[in-house]
């Protein structure tokens, strides 16, 4: 290959492609680009989809050219089209052309350590990590240079294999296919041909622990080999990724590193995945929850002023009184306290609070008793939250569900879900203290909520998810009302404050309390129901909310009920694998479950029978062979067999329709 003179400063061309889902292009592409572009001769940006008028602007800055075109076939069309379009014979001009996407995140460190590290390599290519060899799921996987970064030199770009390569690029619509036929072949394929490639991370330093440390050991990455980038996929990757390979933690550690032991701005990554990724998946990745003391308080991290907070709290029973009052006097004195009630119950709370000795100064609402607590907050005490005398507020409210009794439930049903709810908003003083530092030290929290019940009855109604029949009324609330577009999937949980009881920041939900709502909107008591009504849709969209505006919603307990929550859930998922052990297989969890789903279905049991019998023989029959062999049959062998899976797949949908 040749390469520059020593001396010679190497001239580089960047092909950056974006993909913007709403059309707006986050911070973090900005401060990547001013750092890169100081070791690029020429930037080339290149859009997949829109980009509005504000992004274009922002990128001017930084390219030479920027070409949106549209969403079609991935960033390899995207690089496709800039690399023909600029022609060949002036990209032979550069020493080194760069093929690289948004899906990374960074500087960590500067670029200039790896073009500095990577100009001393005699290759014709490189990038930034590499996948080593491997067979997953019968299926040979070469050794390859993952494809957000590859760096092309001119060697490599003056050859007819490479020009004809391109020139010949099918579009590819599909995330697997274009891994399989592009990231996962190009490295081999042109090695083979004589040419030579490197990558800046050593993967085989990382082989025995992780194929691909970049997801999975991303803090050693940048800890200990100055990784100057991070996959954005780490803050929003589904949670079964992480639990298959690892405890869970590389999302969560990663960010803690780079907020604890970098210069990165952390605000860039919540830029990055709040505005474009389903906000159950971004807490999981990172594990939005917070277990905070009851006996002690948390210090203050940074010399900002503490926020401004205030309760409010809806009464309806005055029968639950002493333990309404119980709760309210964890509240700090510098809290403001406002009780939302019907205007005949409040002479009677004041009663009861002169008896119990209740000293907290209370500002009290009337409200009218329709749309029960719902109502309360977003009409009645509207002022309170949207005066701006406030950063933070916090709303409760006492509970029973006589509807449970009547359909054949334990009172003491209902009351576990009321102490949940009650103990993780207002569990202690200290506890309370603790709510409000936690908003103090983290200035992206929008909302702070008890989990969502699983004991009992309401399992059935949080687990796998919290929706019910409320999804197409939320979604409706969301879009058409409030104007909000966020990523929604009744598949996945709401990540709200189901049982409506939480704190949160009045900048993250504000939308909702400028709609403009009257108790008009609201049915009347007696006639809400148990479901399917716009108080469930607005119970479950405050998380979406608050996502809308820039902030993550989060679960939040306290230490004592965290000891509850850990053997509830790890009793749940026990005994669902108790109960399913008959069909259990592997080790993990997830194979575990995909054997249990696979059991549950005509096709995976067809699949499942099909897949022991023919590894028998294909054992039997094989066992003499080397193993690469053995790996190339496996995956010919099972060409076919998918076909037929997929076309019966396909054939029994239609007869389901």
């Amino acid at each position: 290959m040749t390469v520059p003179s020593k001396g010679r400063q190497w001239k580089r061309c960047g092909i950056y492609c974006i993909y913007a889902k709403y059309g707006h292009v986050a911070r973090y592409v900005d401060y990547f680009l001013s750092k890169l572009v100081k070791s690029l001769d020429q930037l080339v940006i290149v859009a997949n989809g829109e980009l509005d008028a504000d992004s274009r602007k922002r990128l001017e800055r930084f390219a030479d050219r920027i070409i949106v075109r549209e969403n079609k076939g991935l960033d390899i069309a995207a690089y496709r089209q800039a690399l023909l379009s600029i022609g060949w014979s002036k990209l032979a001009a550069y020493d080194e052309v760069i093929c690289l996407n948004d899906t990374i995140l960074g500087p960590v460190f500067p670029f200039s350590e790896m073009f500095e590290t990577m100009d001393g390599k005699n290759v014709d290519f490189w990038g930034i990590t590499a996948y080593p060899h491997d067979v997953a799921f019968g299926e040979e996987i070469p050794t390859h240079l993952q494809s957000y970064w590859h760096a092309y030199r001119k060697s490599l770009i003056t050859s007819k294999a490479f020009q004809r390569y391109w020139e010949t690029m099918p579009v590819y619509e599909d995330y697997a296919e274009a891994t399989r036929k592009h990231e996962m072949t190009f490295t081999k394929r042109f090695a083979d041909l004589g040419f030579t490639w490197a990558s800046y991370i050593d993967y085989d330093k990382y082989r025995s622990r992780s194929t691909y440390p970049m997801l999975y050991d991303p803090v050693s990455l940048i800890r200990d080999d100055r990784c100057p980038v991070f996959k954005k996929r780490s803050f929003f990757v589904e949670y079964q990724y992480y639990f298959n390979q690892t405890a869970g933690q590389p999302g969560m550690e990663l960010l803690e590193y780079l907020r604890r032991h970098t210069d990165y701005d952390t605000d860039l990554i919540w830029d990055a995945v709040l505005p474009a990724y389903n906000i159950a998946d971004i807490a999981k990745a990172v594990h939005l929850n917070y277990v905070l003391p009851t006996r002690t308080v948390n210090p203050r991290e940074g010399g900002d002023a503490p926020v401004r907070s205030a309760f409010i709290y809806h009464v309806y029973f005055l029968d639950l009184l002493d333990q309404t009052l119980g709760y309210l006097a964890n509240l700090p004195e510098d809290t403001d306290l406002y009780i939302t009630t019907n205007e005949s119950k409040i002479d009677d709370i004041r009663k009861a609070m002169d008896k119990r000795g209740f000293t907290h100064t209370v500002d009290f609402i009337p409200v009218q008793n329709r749309g029960r607590d719902v109502s309360a907050l977003l009409v009645g005490a509207k002022d309170v939250v949207l005066g701006g005398k406030y950063d933070v507020v916090g709303f409760a409210h006492d509970k029973k569900s006589g509807q449970n009794q009547q359909n054949g439930h334990q009172g003491t049903e209902t009351e576990g879900f009321a102490y949940k709810l009650l103990e993780n908003t207002l569990g202690s003083k200290d506890y309370v203290r603790n709510i409000l530092m936690l908003f103090a030290n983290n200035p992206r929290l929008g909302m702070a909520t008890p989990p969502p019940p699983i004991h009992a009855l309401y399992f059935a109604h949080t687990v796998p998810h919290d929706w019910g029949i409320n999804f197409d009324i939320t979604k409706d609330l969301l879009e058409n009302k409030l104007h909000i577009h966020v990523p929604l999937d009744e598949r996945k949980p709401s990540v709200s404050a189901i049982g409506s009881c939480y704190w949160f920041r009045v900048e993250a939900l504000k939308p909702l309390y400028e709609y403009g709502w009257r108790y008009e909107d609201f049915l009347p008591e007696g006639k809400m129901g148990v479901d399917g009504t716009i108080s469930h849709a607005i119970e479950r969209a405050n998380g979406y909310i608050a996502q809308s505006q820039g902030y993550y919603p989060a679960w939040v307990m306290s230490d004592k009920y965290a000891r509850i929550e850990v053997d509830s859930l790890y009793y749940t998922a026990q005994g669902f694998m108790d109960t399913t052990s008959g069909v259990r297989r592997g080790e993990s969890v997830m194979e575990s479950l995909g054997s249990l789903r696979s059991s549950l279905t005509f096709v995976g049991r067809l699949r499942r029978t099909t897949h022991l019998a023919l590894g028998k023989v294909f054992r039997a029959v094989t066992y003499p062979l080397p193993k690469p062999m053995q790996s190339r049959l496996r995956k010919a062998a099972w060409v076919p067999i998918r076909t037929a899976y997929a076309v019966l797949k396909k054939v029994r949908s239609g007869l389901h329709r």
